[in-house]
């Protein structure tokens, strides 16, 4: 089920880790780790950019993803960490729809909308399985989405000008060269609720060149009550809804949907 890999090779990694290395959900996911003691586990891991904040903070964690580059990455950063932080770590390149790591964890998290790159309700569920096998009793697993708005732009329903620049942003990179970063939207599937979106890394040279590297990808959407649903045919009672990383609660507002949940009968 690896249809909704991305990133595979090393410069795509490093791009996106110079590009979104910035953001702002650390601390609500080491007070989602303080809340259950530990051992964590990250669904889409990437380079690092969750996992070693919580690694660093003393929590017993797992990564998972299925960019091997990524997982690289991870891994050479980590080789500059203490030995104890080392020690506490585990990388895995491997699928969240078919994992199997051979023990249970107290949280598990999904941080900026991995779950929106599984595109068929098999692959949700799939996942969702293999989250409820890897969790405790009474632990709990943690959903970062999108809030998605149910009228889709109208530039997406006109195919004329269905392609559009969602994010353009610069970046300082290595060397004094800079990165030109913007996410397009090329289309949206009404009828799988789904965007196909494509992620590209404009590398400035010092000498003014330019080269360009891009990433295409779908993002299925899920919507808040479809969300509730799908999580209880996997056998998971929804304990929290927050419209932010701040933890205020989800509303009308919110661009975001954080979802908490816990294993029935927990």
């Amino acid at each position: 089920m690896d249809d909704y890999s991305a990133y595979e090779t090393a410069e795509a990694a490093a791009l996106y880790d110079a590009v979104f290395a910035d953001r702002d959900d650390a601390a609500f996911w080491l007070a989602m780790a303080a809340e259950s003691g530990g051992p964590v586990l990250e669904l889409g891991c990437g380079t690092g950019r969750v996992l070693l904040p919580l690694a660093r903070a003393g929590y017993e964690i797992t990564g998972i993803d299925l960019s091997a580059p990524m997982i690289e990455q991870c891994r050479a950063k980590l080789q500059d960490e203490p030995a104890a932080v080392r020690e506490r770590t585990r990388l895995r390149a491997g699928d969240m729809t078919s994992f199997e790591l051979g023990g249970r964890f107290a949280l598990i998290i999904c941080p900026f909308g991995g779950f929106h790159h599984l595109r068929t309700v098999e692959q949700q569920l799939a996942c969702l399985e293999r989250c409820r096998a890897h969790l405790l009793p009474r632990g709990r697993l943690v959903l970062d989405l999108l809030n998605p708005d149910p009228a889709p732009p109208a530039y997406l329903r006109d195919e004329e000008q269905a392609a559009r620049e969602a994010t353009d942003e610069s970046f300082d990179w290595t060397d004094g060269r800079r990165i030109r970063s913007s996410m397009t939207i090329t289309g949206y599937q009404r009828s799988l609720q789904c965007s196909d979106c494509t992620m590209t890394y404009e590398v400035v040279e010092l000498d003014g060149t330019t080269r360009r590297i891009t990433e295409t990808f779908p993002l299925r959407y899920v919507f808040r009550y479809e969300l509730e649903h799908l999580l209880a045919r996997a056998g998971f009672s929804l304990v929290a809804l927050h419209g932010d990383y701040d933890g205020s609660q989800f509303g009308e507002e919110s661009v975001g949907l954080i979802a908490v949940f816990e294993p029935s009968g927990a």
